[in-house]
């Protein structure tokens, strides 16, 4: 299970649509499941179908996060015009290339589906040896 205050979920979602048409991404900082920060982070190859975190950038905010003691708990990214469900992308992207090794096998990957931007739909997930589960996401 992934907590998260309304207050960051919101966060979350102002990203996703301010990225739109593109998708958008960041990382989600915390401890034992519930986040107490997110990171808004930009889109190195920015398309609707795809998301790349920057490295610099991702280096910087992970340094950040262990500085606080906290850990990552999590990523999100959105799907400006698919549903809230991992692609195969997403799924492959989970492992180091070239490996079944994850990149973050405790982390919870939360996508946000833009397809009525009104109405997003949030949902998590972990994957894990190219099996995908949903995770709970519960909004404080």
């Amino acid at each position: 299970m992934l907590v998260i205050s309304r207050t960051d979920l919101q966060s979350i979602i102002d990203h996703c649509n301010a990225g739109y048409p593109d998708e958008a991404c960041g990382i989600l900082a915390g401890r034992n499941g519930r986040v107490e920060k997110v990171y808004c982070m930009g889109n190195a190859r920015p398309g609707p179908v795809s998301y790349e975190m920057d490295p610099e950038e991702q280096f910087r905010v992970m340094k950040g996060i262990r500085q606080a003691g906290l850990e990552m708990v999590g990523m999100f990214h959105s799907h400006p015009g698919g549903r809230a469900y991992p692609s195969s992308v997403d799924v492959e992207k989970a492992y180091w290339p070239g490996t079944q090794l994850p990149n973050y096998p405790e982390a919870v990957y939360v996508i946000v589906s833009l397809m009525d931007r009104d109405t997003p739909v949030v949902k998590g997930y972990t994957i894990n040896e190219g099996s995908v589960q949903e995770t709970v996401v519960s909004v404080i």
